[in-house]
């Protein structure tokens, strides 16, 4: 009546994992009901019932299930267990059953009375004969004793020849081995993507902020003291000015993402999540604010959707509240750059950026035209500021003060003929 397959929630994600199942196979389900649930590398997924029917599933808990195979069917009558099953397109008529990363081809063996014996006399696990269409006692003696000679009976034969099932040898009594949980899995594999093939370069640039958060805080309601909306407004800006920092290497091309998504790393008490702030270009400082600091009571309540975690054209990382002066940041899957933002040095007023970009999509030229921009613009902040705060600093040139600035666009600093900094009004600065 209906077959649940594996959703396309991520367009990062290959595998998803099966966290829960809700029912027993045979069990009764109405439409609507919550029947598996999934996890993606940065979010969990519900999937119901569409129908009222019986439940049948073709997975278990703990499996990594692939893109689009079935992995629950909705019957009129209750089924026990899943029917054989071939892979995804070896038949237009048969049932699917959930492909896993670690299995190529599952089935669902028949084991004879004696080979039941054999596995339950040693503990055995009957997934470890997956491969096999037919499992009689040879087939248990083989994998108890490898080595032995093999019988050659057709229907004992494996559907196919996989490497002999390694025995776990008893590891040191001092060795605690545990599971790597799903979303770190998905973390190795997006950083993996690009740091493998990739040719990684970072690019590193401080930031001199004196004056700088006496001049934001104000502007600030949730971020105060924090550089990181400025970096998001100033950021997305200039990636229309540099899209290939905007796009990501992929077979041989370059692809180019036709809006800017910064994504922004968080790593508070439910793990790292690079969340979404979709089009912050398109945004005033304001509204920047405001969407970072609802992402962030999102994450914390442990609700962020797909859509808030896909479709990142660029990211940033900010560790300056953990006390890294200093840090090499790694690119993520379908990205060509990221941007790292280390702890304020209070002493100096000084803050560490690091571009990290994919090679085989720019170069360093690039890379540190556009972090030279950035260092120019946040820095404009604090020097706005500190000539605002003068009431007797004026126009070098005109002699006009700050408060008669008719333009309201504040001073901006040069230099002299004597090498001597100085402040000038807009109206001068344009015949400088």
């Amino acid at each position: 009546m209906q077959e649940i397959t594996v959703p396309q929630e991520s367009v990062n994600d290959t595998y998803l994992t099966v966290i829960a199942l809700n029912f027993k196979n045979g069990d009764a389900v109405k439409k609507d009901n919550v029947v598996i649930e999934l996890e993606t590398s940065k979010a969990g997924i519900e999937i119901h019932a569409e129908v009222d029917g019986y439940v049948c599933y073709l997975c278990k808990e703990g499996d990594e299930v692939a893109l689009n195979a079935v992995i629950v069917q909705i019957t009129d009558t209750p089924i026990e267990k899943p029917v054989v099953s071939v892979l995804p397109g070896d038949s237009k008529n048969a049932s699917t059953k959930a492909v896993t990363k670690d299995t190529v081809r599952t089935f669902i063996p028949v084991f004879s009375k004696k080979a039941i014996a054999l596995i339950e006399k040693h503990k055995l696990s009957q997934d470890v004969f997956n491969h096999f269409d037919f499992v009689n006692e040879d087939n248990v003696l083989d994998y108890l004793e490898p080595g032995r000679v093999k019988h050659t009976h057709p229907h004992a034969l494996p559907r196919q020849i996989p490497p002999a099932a390694p025995r776990k040898e008893k590891l040191p009594e001092k060795i605690t081995i545990k599971k790597i949980p799903a979303s770190k899995k998905r973390e190795i594999e997006y950083l993996s993507s690009v740091q493998k093939e990739g040719l990684g370069n970072t690019i590193f640039m401080d930031l001199d902020l004196p004056g700088f958060f006496e001049s934001v805080n104000p502007r600030l309601e949730y971020f105060k003291d924090s550089i990181l909306p400025v970096l998001i407004y100033e950021s997305s800006r200039l990636l229309i000015k540099y899209p290939v920092l905007n796009s990501f290497f992929t077979e041989g091309n370059i692809a180019f993402y036709n809006e800017v998504n910064i994504g922004v790393a968080m790593d508070i008490d439910d793990g790292l999540k690079v969340v979404k702030m979709p089009q912050p270009d398109k945004m005033n400082f304001r509204e920047i604010e405001i969407k970072l600091f609802s992402l962030a009571n999102t994450y914390l309540d442990k609700k962020l959707t797909p859509a808030d975690l896909s479709d990142i054209t660029f990211t940033i990382t900010d560790l300056s509240a953990n006390g890294a002066y200093f840090f090499t940041p790694l690119i993520n899957k379908d990205n060509a750059a990221i941007l790292g933002v280390a702890k304020l040095d209070k002493k100096l007023k000084r803050i560490i950026l690091g571009l990290t970009f994919d090679h085989r999509v720019t170069e360093g030229k690039t890379a540190t035209a556009f972090l030279s921009e950035l260092k120019e613009r946040i820095e404009s902040y604090a020097s706005q500021k500190q000539a605002a705060n003068l009431d007797n600093v004026m126009c070098y040139k005109c002699m006009k003060r700050i408060a008669e600035d008719i333009n309201g666009k504040g001073f901006v600093k040069v230099v002299d003929t004597r090498g001597e900094e100085k402040l000038i009004c807009d109206t001068c600065f344009l015949n400088y």
